[in-house]
C-alpha cells in the first residue's frame, strides 16, 4: 500500500487532474484523480491533492459521491461514515489488486 502512495507523489503534470474550489479558503485546489468506483450502484471519485494542503495528511485521500447536476457531474461529500468506509475499502482492494498485478509481471 505504501508503494501506491509513493507512486502518486511522483505523478506527472499531464496526469488526470481535477480542480475544485475550496469555499473555506476561497481558492482553487488541484487534485489527482486516482479512481472512480461503482459501489452499491452509486459512483464515487477518489482524489489526492497535487500540492500539500494544511487540512489533508500526505497519505490521505478525498472521496466524494458523483451525482448528475445541471452543469455536469457534482461531487457531494459523504456524510455516512459506514458508506465512506465501504468506498475506501473498495478503493484499497483495487490498489492491492493493482499492486499484485504489477508484482506478478
Amino acid at each position: 500500500m505504501a508503494d501506491f502512495f509513493e507512486d502518486q507523489n511522483n505523478m506527472e503534470e499531464d496526469d488526470d487532474i481535477i480542480t475544485l474550489y475550496n469555499e473555506e479558503r476561497d481558492c482553487d485546489e488541484d487534485f489527482y484523480h486516482l479512481a472512480t468506483l461503482d459501489v452499491d450502484d452509486k459512483w464515487f471519485v477518489v482524489l489526492k491533492p497535487v500540492e500539500e494542503l494544511p487540512d489533508i495528511a500526505e497519505d490521505e485521500v478525498l472521496i466524494y459521491e458523483v451525482r448528475d447536476g445541471e452543469d455536469g457531474d457534482v461531487f457531494v461529500a459523504i456524510e455516512d461514515e459506514a458508506l465512506l468506509q465501504k468506498v475506501f475499502d473498495e478503493f484499497m482492494a483495487e490498489v492491492e489488486s493493482l499492486e499484485d498485478e504489477e508484482g506478478a509481471e
